[in-house]
């Protein structure tokens, strides 16, 4: 039997709804050799009739964006008192549409980057509110994940599914612990920020903290519930407070290198920084940053500062490159594992750990920049500049086209192997010759390094930088040259 009485108040400053709900179960035991001699044993009537009473005069009010995380003990009642909330949230227009998770369908062979958002850069922010922010694992089918992974990935559909209000059973109750707080954190940043009512429930009453609820129902076993309103105020997430940034290694940016989509050697360190989360008596690698020497040319760099190529000139090459060499630190390489994205770990690492280098100025180069914008939350400045590297690629992509290949498949080496072996010697020698110049190399260029080079292009970078107001500028350190090549200091 289930009582569930809806009424509207009598002012309608917001849409809100107020139900009631008195739930029971009545249960009458099959007679048999075994319940016989249960009864027998606890003096109990075996075909007499029992009423279970699930909730008793439970009142919940909902307004449209809200968060309510509905939590107990396993088989108390939690996933009765959800279905009865999303079926009557689905007779009111205000709340936009309904989707309990169960009724999402995915096909098996659905490509993650192409499941969600419509277009790359929408589906990259919807993969990573999820957790799913890999960029090997963008390119993979549903079938090929994880239990985890295909649960943060049903959480993108629902996200993506246009419905304003999600009822979500088992809300990361699949996940480990450290991951569901992430994730439960990263869902109500997406909810709040889209305006989306969002209902779950749980076992786990760990995830309240990140959840950030405005309503917390606690269900014990009995008839009642326990209603809690809460102040949703901004916050970060709840794992940042067990984060203790130190110095590290190159063993762990080895340990994470498989997380970045370059990966590979890195030169020229000039220093390592990793993030710890200690946490329930364990310490997990997290994240690492890895700074290096900087590049002694960069045309980025010369447009943050138009003052470098009148230093150049003055100070000649020599006294140049040392100059640049000691005023600068490049951020080669900064991963944060995926199971700790999007709560703000990367500019935790950047700024706790920028001033901490010897040199003034910190820059990077970085193509993922178009996508996260977590060099500008960190305090680096974004420089807009055309790259002659890119400029030449631009024309080679030109070039190709001529010759019957397409850029948008550049990166199928297979496309690339059955394309190119058509064209003929002088074609070849051609594109060749395009990529020593860009490469500013000597020599001859196989075919198979023709491959490599055309499937491993990207996007031209973005270039940041930042100053650190404690130590000198670039000219105050250019004044601490000696005497340049004409006598004369700056």
């Amino acid at each position: 039997m289930v009582k569930l009485r809806l009424t509207l108040p009598s002012y309608d400053k917001e849409s809100l709804i107020r139900l009631r709900v008195d739930k029971s179960f009545k249960a009458r035991s099959k007679i048999t050799k075994r319940t016989l001699e249960v009864a027998k044993a606890f003096g109990i009537g075996v075909d007499e009739e029992k009423v279970f009473q699930v909730y008793k005069e439970f009142e919940l009010e909902v307004n449209p964006g809200e968060i309510i995380y509905i939590t107990g003990e396993s088989g108390s009642g939690k996933s009765i008192l959800l279905r009865e909330i999303g079926r009557r949230l689905k007779r009111r227009r205000e709340f936009g549409g309904v989707l309990m998770d169960h009724e999402l369908e995915i096909d098996p062979d659905e490509i993650l980057i192409h499941g969600v958002g419509r277009d790359t850069r929408e589906a990259i922010e919807l993969l990573s509110m999820v957790g799913l922010n890999e960029a090997y694992l963008f390119l993979r089918r549903y079938r090929e994940l994880s239990e985890g992974q295909r649960y943060r990935y049903r959480l993108a559909k629902a996200f993506w599914s246009g419905r304003k209000t999600l009822i979500l059973d088992e809300f990361c109750s699949t996940l480990d612990r450290i991951t569901a707080r992430v994730v439960a954190y990263l869902c109500q940043k997406f909810c709040r920020r889209r305006k989306l009512t969002l209902i779950a429930a749980s076992a786990h009453e760990d995830l309240i903290e990140d959840l950030n609820p405005d309503k917390v129902i606690v269900k014990r076993f009995g008839p009642y519930a326990e209603l809690r309103i809460l102040d949703p105020r901004p916050k970060p997430c709840s794992i940042l407070s067990h984060v203790k940034i130190e110095d590290g290694t190159y063993q762990d940016y080895k340990v994470l290198a498989e997380f970045h989509y370059i990966g590979g050697r890195v030169g020229y360190i000039r220093r390592i920084f990793r993030a710890m989360v200690e946490l329930d008596g364990r310490r997990e690698l997290a994240g690492v940053v890895v700074y290096t020497h900087p590049y002694s040319e960069l045309s980025a760099r010369n447009r943050a500062l138009p003052i470098l190529r009148e230093l150049r000139r003055r100070l000649g090459r020599r006294r140049f490159v040392k100059l640049i060499d000691e005023s600068f630190s490049r951020v080669a390489r900064i991963i944060v594992h995926p199971k700790f994205r999007g709560i703000g770990l990367a500019v935790k690492l950047l700024k706790e750990t920028m001033p901490l280098l010897e040199t003034p100025y910190v820059e990077a180069l970085a193509v993922m920049a178009k996508y996260n914008p977590f060099f500008e939350h960190a305090g680096m400045r974004r420089v807009g500049y055309r790259s002659r590297t890119h400029e030449e690629i631009r024309r080679l992509l030109v070039k190709l086209q001529e010759y019957g290949v397409q850029p948008n498949r550049i990166h199928s080496k297979r496309y690339l192997r059955r394309i190119l072996s058509q064209l003929s010697r002088k074609e070849l020698k051609t594109i060749s010759e395009e990529i020593k110049r860009i490469k500013m190399i000597e020599g001859e260029i196989g075919f198979e390094e023709i491959i490599r080079f055309l499937s491993g292009l990207r996007a031209q970078p973005e270039y940041f930088i930042w100053r650190d107001p404690r130590k000198p500028s670039i000219i105050d350190m250019a004044k601490m040259l000696k005497t340049v090549a004409r006598g004369r200091k700056i």
